[in-house]
């Protein structure tokens, strides 16, 4: 059995009632934090007491937590900087993602040496017309110094959320107009709208700190404030709920005991949790639903206060619900302002000190109750929680050590330890993906509202019932059939292994589906990108892209032709256009038709309709003699020349005279003397083939270049 020594909290000897029966004469026992009592059998009491005397020096050690086993545990490898926990989080980094650098906040380092509040971080951040003296004068109002600063901002609506202690009010209703200025300008950055402030603690309580010279905010001094109770009970009560549901865990030794859920409620830990629930519902709603922003605090601001933002800030913000972004909520809200680890957790502290309570053990709780009721809505499982629960005790890593930033910058705790978000992000359960969530689907713009019903809080087991056996295979094995395998015995109840098993499966094969779908995307925009570069080339050349009719028909009519598909226009065409062939004339009378571009795989002919197709040659057949002012004002090109050809001229097969082919064929044609009747040689200008107007009226020519890099191209005027 693996016990660290932080977990431990209680080691006792106890003597062995049943020794005769059988058994051991002495129990040593050690009770640990969790729900988990672990006992070590000795034949002689004084042996089981110098056991208890050398575990006792080394699990407390006179409260000195650099005799921890946090400074003498090392990493065998160096991490880099993206899987080092200490470089996680980033103060001005988070402030910058929720923009609140601008004209109405600023980001102060006056508490860069820890002088305005040692249980603050070194940057604050406040409103833009508060200067440093004003924050100094808050401090002196303010309970242990911690003054109201922003901690998250709604990039959409405005509506800030703020944290701070108690004011030092009293019965003789103390003010400080720079605490009260600063409440108005929170209140008029967000439409002058009504600013909630939400008092963690019971009115009773409250009051009862007002006797000594603290309290609550007065709302007749506070304008446009008001201030709520939300009811949640002081570290007492709930140190006291923890250890009656510890008995009530340990006194059922079968998860069959219908006692369980009856002790259980008994104890009042669900009770806690459904006041945090619905607190942490109340406050979202007014900043996500109104759009209003929310000061929050309890009396000294460090642990229901903590409870109450980080979970409010987890059902705003889906960054949060990252792996990598909740390890920085925990960073910001608890550790960076000074939540009390070291006292509440009992770090190398025996059990019985007042100030030990599972203040963030309850957050986590509170967190697990909130991910069972939004399953998809959170990049880690269960299972990372409960080694958050664990190794916040354990000591082995240096992240819970010391109780604020101040104190863990005096000790070089980021230098002589290790992070436990290293562990979390590099070990090797972490490679396996045991701590992530396979049914994560991640929505920005989600925002959770947590139910606190009794249908939807219950036991968390993976921390409650973690040590447990299952009574249900231990009552198999004494049935026959006897020798039963292991693997024919049902899991536990509480066991997700098979679950995040399937899990992983089909998010394996959807994010292999998805990778498909990427790359098909990718190939479809390669090709509408070059298909909007064909449209480009054809419109430099002057040419009229096909109407959507035309094309569908002249697809259709070859997809029916031989039964072999035609793609229609290839996506990596040519720079090439297709002339009118001479030939493409059946015995219904001559068809026009255009060749596509193409790869050189595959063309596409369009033919014309049959009036077009009348009028054309009812053109051709009407034109006239060509008029003798038509004549070459460009002296013929000898790299260029260029041939027109006047339909009715003497043409051979492909509508030229055999003369001129071969005159374009020698690349050197006389325009004015070897060209055959009908025919005229100008010069392209540019390398651009250029058309001859024959006839204002009705002239069909035919403009054909001998540069074979230059598309031909075909007009009717």
């Amino acid at each position: 059995t693996h016990v660290p020594l932080g977990e431990i909290d209680r080691i006792e000897v106890k003597e062995n009632r049943s020794y005769r029966k059988k058994g051991p004469a002495v129990w040593l026992e050690l009770g640990c934090k969790g729900a988990r009592v672990v006992r070590f059998g000795f034949k002689g009491e004084r042996t089981c007491e110098s056991a208890r005397a050398l575990i006792s020096e080394f699990t407390f050690g006179n409260g000195k937590l650099e005799l921890s086993f946090a400074f003498s545990y090392k990493l065998d490898i160096k991490m880099p900087a993206s899987l080092d926990g200490w470089n996680l989080y980033d103060a001005k980094k988070d402030y910058h993602r929720l923009n609140v650098e601008d004209k109405e906040w600023r980001i102060s380092d006056v508490n860069k040496e820890y002088k305005l509040c040692p249980t603050y971080p070194r940057y604050l951040v406040v409103p833009s017309t508060i200067s440093d003296e004003d924050l100094f004068s808050i401090a002196k109002f303010r309970s242990r110094g911690r003054i109201p600063v922003l901690i998250w901002r709604d990039v959409i609506t405005g509506a800030t959320i703020w944290r701070c202690s108690q004011p030092k009010v009293g019965i003789q209703y103390a003010r400080n107009k720079s605490d009260e200025e600063l409440f108005d300008h929170i209140r008029s950055r967000n439409g002058n709208k009504k600013l909630i402030i939400y008092d963690a603690r019971p009115l009773k309580n409250a009051l009862a700190n007002k006797a000594v010279g603290k309290g609550y905010e007065e709302s007749s001094y506070y304008r446009g404030t008001e201030v709520k109770f939300m009811n949640i009970e002081n570290i007492h009560r709930v140190r006291e709920s923890f250890q009656h549901a510890r008995k009530a865990v340990l006194s059922c030794h079968k998860e069959s005991d219908p006692r369980l859920m009856a002790k259980f409620e008994q104890s009042g830990w669900l009770k806690h949790i459904r006041t945090i629930l619905k607190a942490t519902y109340e406050m979202t709603a007014r900043v996500h639903k109104q759009g209003a922003s929310i000061v929050s605090h309890c009396s000294d601001g460090w642990d229901r206060t903590a409870q109450l933002i980080s979970a409010t800030e987890l059902c705003l913000d889906s960054y949060y619900r990252t792996t990598d972004g909740f390890f920085c909520l925990i960073e910001k809200e608890w550790i960076s302002f000074g939540h009390q680890f070291h006292k509440r957790l009992g770090h190398m502290i025996p059990s019985g000190d007042q100030d030990i309570s599972p203040i963030f053990v309850q957050w986590l709780d509170t967190v697990w109750q909130i991910m069972r009721q939004h399953p998809t809505s959170f990049e880690f499982n269960s299972k990372m929680l409960e080694q958050i629960a664990y190794h916040a005790t354990s000591l082995r890593f240096g992240t819970f050590l010391f109780d604020c930033d101040a104190a863990r910058t005096g000790k070089k705790v980021s230098s002589r330890t290790v992070s436990l978000w290293t562990f979390l992000k590099a070990s090797t359960a972490a490679r396996r993906q045991e701590f992530t969530n396979p049914f994560y689907a991640p929505q920005k713009a989600l925002v959770l509202y947590p139910a606190w019903d009794v249908g939807h809080v219950g036991i968390w087991p993976e921390f409650w019932l973690k040590h447990w056996y299952s009574s249900t295979q231990k009552d198999l094995i004494k049935e026959p059939p006897y020798q039963v395998h292991e693997s024919q015995l049902p899991a536990k109840q509480h066991s997700e292994k098979m679950i995040h098993a399937v899990g992983h499966a089909i998010r394996n094969q959807f994010s292999a589906e998805l990778r498909k779908r990427q790359a098909a995307d990718k190939k479809v925009a390669q090709l509408n990108a070059k298909v909007e570069r064909l449209k480009q080339i054809m419109r430099a050349h002057g040419i009229e892209e096909p109407h959507e009719e035309e094309r569908e028909k002249a697809v259709e009519e070859n997809a029916g032709g031989d039964g072999e598909e035609r793609t229609g226009v290839d996506d990596e065409a040519k720079e090439n256009v297709a002339n009118k062939d001479g030939d493409d004339e059946d015995e219904t009378g001559p068809e026009q038709q255009q060749e596509g571009f193409c790869e050189g795989q595959e063309e596409m002919k369009e033919e014309m309709k049959e009036e077009e197709k009348e009028q054309v040659q009812a053109e051709i057949d009407g034109q006239g003699e060509v008029e003798e002012n038509m004549e070459e004002t460009q002296p013929p090109s000898k790299d260029k020349p260029q041939v027109i050809l006047e339909k009715g001229a003497d043409a051979g097969e492909d509508g030229l005279s055999a003369n001129a082919e071969e005159k374009i064929g020698e690349g050197k044609p006389d325009p004015q003397g070897d060209a055959p009747d009908g025919i005229r040689v100008t010069n392209a200008t540019d390398g651009v083939p250029s058309i001859n107007k024959v006839d204002e009226e009705a002239a069909f020519t035919t403009s054909v270049s001998t540069d074979d890099n230059k598309p031909m191209a075909q007009s009717k005027e």
